[in-house]
């Protein structure tokens, strides 16, 4: 019985080689870091989709809540509307509205009802 049980220990104590797993590679993405996921035809999208039946005005690249958006400008009616989809998500992060105001913005601007500049 000593016999079995010192075999039965070295068998135990003997150690194994272990393969090692194959390497496994990481394809690189293909795109650029600084593109983004959505477009800027895909921002209008999303925004028209937000406003129905609006006209595009200005669209641009602008920073909202600390992440890159796209800032697209659109007029309906009387209302001007503003909205920030993000780059990356394509959510609408911030939207704004405000009443179209077709006056001179560098009219009286002293608000002493004068317009001239004295």
């Amino acid at each position: 019985m000593t016999t079995t049980l010192i075999a039965a220990a070295l068998l135990f104590a003997t150690p194994v080689p272990v393969t090692p797993a194959p390497a496994t590679s990481v394809p690189a993405t293909s795109a650029p870091a600084t593109a983004a996921p959505v477009t800027e035809a895909q921002a209008v999208e999303i925004a028209k989709a937000r406003v129905p039946g609006a006209t595009v005005g200005d669209v641009e690249r602008d920073d909202e809540h600390g992440e890159r958006t796209w800032e697209v400008e659109l007029t309906k009616g009387e209302q001007e509307h503003e909205v920030h989809v993000s780059e990356q998500t394509g959510k609408i992060v911030k939207y704004d509205t405000d009443q179209a105001d077709d006056r001179d913005e560098t009219a009286d601007r002293d608000d002493d009802g004068d317009e001239s500049d004295d």
